[in-house]
């Protein structure tokens, strides 16, 4: 009897009047490739521009998860007061940078990526004149690398309602309908 009632809570989890609607796991197999991919970009970066590659590309990832934080801060300045509570800093994979820590909704989400992207996007072109080559294409992959798993949520979750509540946990991406 116990055993039944524990699978229907499984089922239909439902935590704060949110119910379960969707679990996204983070494979351990997304998480090793992902890790490849930046040693990847380094290999690129030292094969074509030696010790200068190297430097940029070490130097590229914190300097893009700055420009991300100050575009994301700004943005929910502008949009949504107060709600920058929700967000900090995550230093694992594949969760880098100035994400949610807390559940938030999926417009938000949306919203302030969709942000984050050509915000992101526009600023590494204003640097254009003044950084060398390889800086510039180290900046540029950081940043598409330090979106990549947020874009495949997002695409994921398209189909979902916009009122929904997003959680991202280490090793799992969990959707909640109010």
């Amino acid at each position: 009897m116990a055993m039944q009632r524990a699978s229907v809570l499984d089922r239909n989890a439902t935590v704060y009047h949110y119910q379960l609607v969707r679990k996204l796991p983070v494979h351990q197999e997304m998480m090793i490739s992902y890790g490849i991919i930046a040693l990847l970009l380094l290999g690129f970066q030292y094969g074509f521009y030696g010790q200068l590659g190297m430097l940029h590309w070490a130097v590229g990832l914190p300097a893009i998860a700055f420009v991300q934080w100050i575009i994301l801060r700004l943005t929910m300045y502008r949009v949504d007061e107060g709600d920058d509570r929700r967000w900090g800093w995550r230093y694992r994979l594949p969760w880098i940078g100035y994400l949610p820590i807390q559940m938030v909704e999926l417009g938000q989400f949306r919203r302030l990526h969709r942000h984050l992207i050509w915000l992101g996007l526009c600023t590494i072109a204003l640097s254009y004149p003044w950084v060398p080559e390889s800086l510039l294409l180290s900046l540029i992959c950081w940043h598409v690398w330090l979106l990549a798993p947020r874009l495949l949520i997002l695409s994921r979750l398209r189909k979902a309602r916009r009122d929904g509540v997003l959680r991202l946990d280490n090793y799992e991406v969990l959707f909640y309908h109010r």
